[in-house]
């Protein structure tokens, strides 16, 4: 047994749709062409007329499946432009968590020479 798809089960839907469409105008017409003979000339032409109407419509109606497809490949690609960019911070935050490690001692060293020239300066007179 496959298993069909969400997005399959909507194709097939719609194709079972469009081929209903087409089959009903197909039965109007062939249900219809017999009947017409019997009316005056006027309206079997005008039957006629709506019928292959009713048949180009059908016919021309686009393929919802191909723009489904289009718009499931869109939705595909934010999706995946957006995990790359959470992987970009994601190694970006690593950057800077290193870099931010680092910085401490150094932090610590700037802070204790400050201290040891405060003390210097408090120690030595002053030149004059």
């Amino acid at each position: 047994m496959t298993r069909r798809t969400p997005q399959g089960m909507v194709h097939s839907a719609v194709d079972a749709f469009v081929d209903s469409t087409r089959a009903v105008v197909d039965a109007m017409a062939s249900a219809g062409s017999g009947a017409l003979g019997a009316l005056p000339a006027p309206v079997p032409d005008t039957v006629t007329r709506m019928l292959t109407s009713m048949r180009r419509l059908a016919e021309q109606v686009p393929s919802i499946t191909a723009e489904l497809d289009v718009v499931v490949n869109e939705v595909h690609a934010k999706r995946l432009s957006i995990q790359a960019m959470q992987a970009e911070l994601a190694a970006l935050d690593q950057q800077l968590e290193v870099l931010e490690k680092s910085l401490v001692p150094v932090q610590g060293w700037s802070r204790q020479w400050n201290r040891l020239r405060r003390s210097l300066e408090e120690a030595l007179p002053k030149e004059r």
